[in-house]
């Protein structure tokens, strides 16, 4: 089965480690596709884990690419108006000519996005009907089917970019399955990845959508060293400096893997057997240097 190969843009990363160097994160993009990755990816966050917006950062790279997908893992919709982000995407989805996946999510529920939330005046109570209703109002508007509005330019992409949801849970993973053109979680083991796929993919049957039609991504964290020791560290500083918890406490929730290349190789193999067609991996190491060094040694692992 082909696997498609993302790479995580580190936007987060460069505030932490890179003087907010976001033009390291376009030099990134275009060395990822050089070395053959077929997607990069952009997270998103204003106030809780901050960065640059990520679809300004994905235009820039559409302008220095020419072949990898631009994708954003994940989008928090309920941070923008339902129009201004229908406008925002198709725009991008034009300037890359189609190269555009758009992966969104409700965002946890915690103090850091009830913060976001409020300060761009949106409610944080009934975060997932409210991305559910942006998102239709997005496609409605792509499609011409908003009898009070016509939205322009018109999508590069028939109907819209697609899609995917980056979500789980019992209700996530039904939508998934009914409404979304694919599933991108960060399931923690295989085991819980497979048993949501199936579960997606009954929804979309469910729905009278053909399953095959929704592409099964997983994202993925990784920290990669020369030993298992000192790739644990890396990771456990990574992860309290992205999120102010140990690394213990995020692996018991996020698709997490710290040893060597070969073992990540063989980790990642067993989400693809788990069903996953597309791999957003993100790096874990605390600090950027040879971080494409990095990213270039695993893809060489993997192919």
């Amino acid at each position: 089965m082909k696997v498609d190969l993302g790479l995580l843009l580190p936007s987060r990363e460069v505030l932490l480690w890179g003087d907010s160097d976001l033009r390291f994160l376009v030099d990134t993009a275009v060395e990822a596709e050089r070395l053959g990755f077929q997607s990069v990816w952009a997270g998103d966050s204003l106030l809780a884990r901050p960065r640059g917006e990520p679809l300004t950062l994905l235009a820039a790279v559409a302008g220095a690419t020419r072949r990898v997908r631009l994708g954003t893992a994940v989008l928090l919709p309920l941070l923008r108006r339902p129009v201004q982000l229908a406008h925002v995407l198709v725009t991008l989805d034009r300037v890359s000519q189609g190269r555009l996946i758009a992966g969104v999510g409700p965002g946890a529920d915690v103090p850091g996005t009830r913060q976001e939330l409020a300060a761009v005046d949106m409610s944080s109570d009934r975060r997932v009907t409210a991305l559910l209703q942006a998102i239709d109002r997005c496609r409605a508007l792509w499609r011409d089917e908003d009898p009070n509005m016509k939205l322009l330019p018109p999508p590069y992409t028939p109907g819209g970019p697609p899609v995917w949801l980056g979500a789980q849970g019992p209700r996530m993973l039904r939508e998934a399955g009914a409404r979304f053109d694919g599933w991108l979680p960060f399931s923690p083991t295989p085991e819980v990845y497979a048993a949501g796929l199936s579960v997606v993919r009954e929804a979309a049957a469910k729905a009278g959508r053909n399953p095959s039609d929704l592409t099964a991504g997983v994202y993925l964290t990784l920290a990669i060293a020369e030993d298992r020791p000192t790739a644990e560290q890396q990771f456990d500083a990574y992860i309290r400096a992205y999120y102010g918890v140990s690394g213990e406490v995020m692996a018991r929730v996020q698709a997490s893997h710290a040893g060597t290349i070969d073992s990540a190789a063989e980790w990642i193999g067993a989400y693809v057997a788990a069903g996953a067609q597309h791999v957003v991996m993100r790096l874990a190491q605390p600090t950027l240097d040879g971080f494409i060094d990095s990213a270039a040694g695993l893809l060489h692992a993997l192919q």
